[in-house]
């Protein structure tokens, strides 16, 4: 790659295709802005790598430049914010608040959720330190003024990693995808349309369950979600399969445990239409199975080594538009494997005693049958995402869960306003 591995994914961004995330983060007591935009401001120096504006050199690419403008901290209003341009400073990161809520705007290009708890945690600690005058642990954190940590901006070595050929490789199916419902807002993945509902699941009630039916939160959100589109789509004689999409983090596997950078990929689960009378713990124990089959770690060595194959060749092309045709028409996220849902656990984050503070936290992220989940102290929040207004696949999902006893709490339908860029 002869540019940076951040600037890559800029080359695909268009109308059609947004990949940029919001995380929101709702505090117990109502936030002062002054004090956020100070604390804001502190916390996200000690960032560098995403201290970055975007210029295009002679040949066409993106270059990362350091950029000394100071994040924006700024109230939220009815229009999406934009990213890169005067009103985010260039910045590709900018904040937004209201009431009890903190929104975390960033550019996907740089980071994932996991990356950006980095800067989320140590933002939040600042923040809360200077408004209560509580003393926060930092255990764990990357405080203000700290230097980097060893391997926080560490990238994989491909030549260090062995030869070995995975054992078993995931090569697809006959997934149904409502692809009707995916059209509309690919064409337009700032669709005013795009919802998401907010839930609320009991952590150590799920933990319990999930551990006397053979599961993790993984596999058995997958496994519920799996009856509750099997039960909307009986009528619908193109689904005869369905699948799951599951995030795995990478990072470990090729060496680079402690970096911000998204090194992520799918694994893929199979379910067929007689297993929705099956046992939660049997379609369970099958998604898990699954799940194991593909994280070995060769699977990542090729899929990190497919990435620096497709980006050495963006760099072929000796024009900025010929780069983004490459990158476009041989998108690795767009043209993939293709499932009819996805779902992310960021996992359990230790948030300290700064989670007393803390009510909620959901990832806002581009994708239908979006399924992202995080952890503090003893509750699951579960953001349910879909490119339209419809309850169906909620209602059926929910139903599942409480059929099984599992209490959940359904927040009312929020509108997802990803950020756009300017380029």
């Amino acid at each position: 790659m002869k540019y940076d591995y951040d600037s890559y994914m800029f080359y695909e961004y268009s109308k059609n295709f947004a990949f940029t995330v919001r995380i929101r983060v709702r505090l117990k007591d109502r936030i002062d802005g002054e004090i956020l935009e100070d604390a804001a401001k502190k916390a996200f120096k000690r960032f560098p790598y995403f201290n970055k504006k975007v210029m295009i050199d002679e040949e066409g690419g993106y270059v990362l430049l350091d950029n000394d403008k100071p994040i924006v901290v700024t109230k939220e209003s009815p229009k999406p914010v934009v990213l890169g341009g005067n009103d985010a400073n260039d910045q590709f990161f900018l904040i937004t608040y209201e009431d009890r809520d903190i929104f975390f705007n960033f550019s996907h290009c740089f980071c994932g959720g996991f990356g950006a708890m980095f800067w989320i945690k140590t933002t939040l600690w600042q923040y809360l330190s200077d408004k209560t005058g509580d003393t926060f642990s930092a255990e764990g954190l990357k405080l203000p003024g700290s230097p980097l940590e060893e391997g926080e901006m560490a990238l994989p070595d491909v030549n260090a990693f062995p030869e070995d050929a995975p054992i078993t490789e995931y090569k697809g199916g006959n997934s149904f995808v409502p692809i009707g419902e995916y059209l509309a807002y690919y064409l337009n993945p700032f669709s005013g349309d795009a919802t998401y509902f907010p839930i609320e699941i009991d952590l150590k009630k799920l933990m319990s369950y999930a551990k006397s039916n053979d599961g993790s939160p993984n596999s058995i959100v997958a496994a519920f979600m799996f009856k509750a589109l099997r039960k909307v789509w009986a009528d619908n004689k193109k689904a005869t399969e369905i699948s799951a999409r599951i995030s795995m983090n990478y990072n470990a596997d090729v060496g680079c445990p402690n970096t911000y950078r998204d090194l992520v990929r799918q694994l893929h689960v199979k379910y067929k239409n007689e297993m929705l009378d099956w046992p939660i713990s049997k379609i369970s124990t099958v998604t898990r199975a699954g799940m194991f089959l593909q994280m070995e770690p060769e699977v990542s060595f090729k899929e990190y080594k497919t990435v620096v194959e497709h980006r050495e060749n963006i760099d072929r092309p000796k024009t900025h538009k010929g780069k983004c045709k490459y990158a476009s028409n041989n998108s690795l996220l767009r043209k993939g494997i293709a499932d009819s849902y996805t779902v992310s656990y960021t996992g359990r984050i230790d948030w300290g005693n700064m989670a007393d503070y803390i009510e909620s936290i959901y990832n806002i992220t581009d994708g239908h049958l979006m399924l992202e989940m995080n952890a503090i102290q003893d509750k699951l929040f579960l953001n349910f995402q879909q490119v339209n207004k419809k309850r169906e696949y909620l209602d059926a999902f929910v139903e599942e869960l409480k059929a099984e006893g599992i209490e959940v709490k359904v927040g009312p339908m929020q509108y997802k306003k990803l950020p756009r860029l300017k380029l």
